[in-house]
């Protein structure tokens, strides 16, 4: 079983996600070299944000509209 998986994407905004199955945390790098972390973030929403064609508008919808929580860690 994979602990944790890292993808970049070819998007205007988003430049690459990190994500820790067992603990449910989501790293999101924006281009801009910000770094935010999505506690609480279960299988199911991840696949949906890193499948989506859109990144940024995967975010907004599926994490941002919902009740977890984004920390900026770098």
């Amino acid at each position: 079983m994979k602990l944790t998986e890292t993808i970049w994407y070819e998007s205007s905004t988003v430049q690459l996600s990190q994500y820790n199955f067992k603990d449910k945390i989501l790293l999101v790098t924006f281009h801009s070299g910000i770094t935010y972390m999505y506690q609480s973030v279960d299988q199911e929403t991840y696949e949906k944000f890193s499948l989506a064609e859109s990144q940024g508008k995967a975010l907004n919808e599926h994490i941002k509209k919902s009740s977890i929580s984004a920390t900026q860690v770098s």
